[in-house]
């Protein structure tokens, strides 16, 4: 892959990007879904590709069916694979002083699991709060991670505030915003952003609206444009 010429001029680059599917080999949440939960969970899922319910309605009815404990949960996650070269494009970032936010609408306790497990820190997780009770499993949108008004169709809670709210003030007005994703969850906030890498549905979506973006297969090709 190319060295990818960015148009940041002295402003300071900072990275914004999603999880599941991204960063992870797979939907980490239908992986869970597909062991652990109700199979009413595809019912929901096809009433959301329908617009016949928001993502964060959707997403709530699915997570209330997953039976099991954490234990449970992590035992599937542990079979789960993450970017090989995801790391290292991190450690890459931190050189460069280009700080790093995971912008998901997965579970924030699963990307936290993820991280631990691999020995990776990143500079802000956003995500849906996972809640365990003795009724089960639930969302939870925590007060602290702000969630705007998504434009797109079929949506209603998106991403697009994160890229306003981080870095914040001066930082925020001199920074140069790049997005990663691969799915549609990632519709909204790649009209905000700068400049955009893509995969899968995400790169289809851009080619198709003009958007200025870069295609990759991995983590080692976003480095070799940004790095090398």
């Amino acid at each position: 892959m190319q060295k990818i010429k960015l148009d940041a001029s002295d402003k300071k680059i900072a990275v914004f990007c999603d999880f599941d599917g991204t960063i992870t080999i797979g939907d980490v949440v239908d992986i869970l879904l597909e062991e652990l939960a109700d199979p009413q969970w595809k019912v929901i899922e096809k009433r959301w590709e329908n617009g016949e319910i928001a993502d964060c309605e959707c997403m709530s009815e699915q997570i209330s069916l997953i039976r099991g404990s954490w234990q449970d949960i992590t035992k599937v996650l542990d079979r789960i694979d993450l970017d090989a070269h995801f790391k290292s494009f991190i450690e890459q970032c931190k050189k460069a002083s280009m700080p790093v936010y995971i912008g998901s609408n997965g579970l924030d306790r699963v990307i936290d699991y993820f991280f631990a497990r691999e020995g990776i820190k990143v500079n802000g997780v956003w995500a849906y709060g996972l809640i365990e009770s003795s009724n089960g499993w639930s969302l939870e949108f925590r007060s602290n991670q702000p969630r705007g008004i998504c434009q797109v169709p079929n949506s209603i809670v998106c991403k697009c505030e994160l890229l306003e709210s981080y870095p914040s003030g001066a930082e925020r007005k001199n920074s140069y915003r790049i997005v990663i994703g691969d799915s549609r969850s990632d519709f909204c906030w790649v009209h905000k952003a700068d400049f955009v890498f893509a995969k899968s549905k995400l790169a289809q979506y851009c080619a198709k609206n003009n958007i200025n973006y870069a295609s990759f297969t991995d983590f080692a090709d976003i480095s070799q444009s940004l790095f090398h």
